[in-house]
């Protein structure tokens, strides 16, 4: 998954490096659970890192794009030596719970001649919860055995603001800082604990407490964005 969103990315990257008025930036988020989501996830939270991609209208003070976020918000490492009957040898079995997100983008930018310009931002698309396992002997080794525990989709939504500030030299881009509010239906994900490995069954068998919310949170996020033609 973390090879298509890198390859997303660039691709789309590619497609409009030659356009005028398109930009392309980078932005790291932090999810705050709200609401039911606050109980469920007990203190954890949803780190995001987004790669984006804007076009701005060249009359208007409006950029769409689209956005393709990933972020790892649990991950849990066991040693075992009962994973595989007949073999007592100790292996590492890690287990990843991961969020990647689809988003379109909508933002409007109040025009101002000041050095600070605020914006307001809106957001919808989906979010996918997948839950990924590697079993290996030593830490650095090819995995013996990996797989997927368990995955589900939800549409979202986001809104909210932010200000951008230039960079020295205004045409190259310029630095942002905004909070969205996320809202989602309800959803099905795991959690790091949400999981366990029960070797006396049959030849071994994972059971999993599946948790279901809908994705509420607050989302503060730091970013630069890089102008592509002018």
């Amino acid at each position: 998954m973390k090879r298509i969103f890198i390859i997303a990315f660039f691709l789309l990257s590619a497609s409009v490096s030659h356009a005028q008025y398109f930009s392309t930036g980078f932005q790291a988020n932090l999810g705050v659970p709200v609401g039911d989501l606050k109980d469920v996830m007990d203190g954890s939270v949803f780190p995001e890192y987004t790669m984006s991609i804007y076009y701005r209208f060249p009359v208007k003070p409006i950029e769409v794009g689209f956005g393709i976020g990933y972020g790892k918000y649990g991950t849990e490492l066991e040693k075992r030596t009962d994973l595989y009957p007949g073999f007592t040898d100790e292996m590492r079995l890690r287990r990843n719970n991961n969020l990647l997100t689809l988003m379109g983008i909508f933002r409007y930018n109040f025009e101002s001649e000041k050095r600070i310009v605020p914006f307001l931002e809106a957001q919808v698309g989906a979010n996918y919860f997948y839950t990924r396992y590697k079993i290996r002997e030593f830490q650095f080794e090819e995995p013996i055995e990996e797989g997927m525990d368990f995955g589900d989709w939800v549409l979202g939504y986001r809104f909210g603001g932010g200000l951008k500030i230039p960079f020295k030299n205004r045409d190259l881009g310029h630095f942002e800082f905004k909070v969205l509010y996320h809202d989602s239906g309800p959803v099905d994900f795991l959690r790091k604990q949400d999981t366990e490995y029960r070797p006396d069954q049959g030849e071994g068998e994972f059971v999993y407490d599946i948790q279901r919310s809908p994705i509420t949170m607050i989302q503060p996020g730091i970013g630069f964005i890089f102008t592509i033609g002018n």
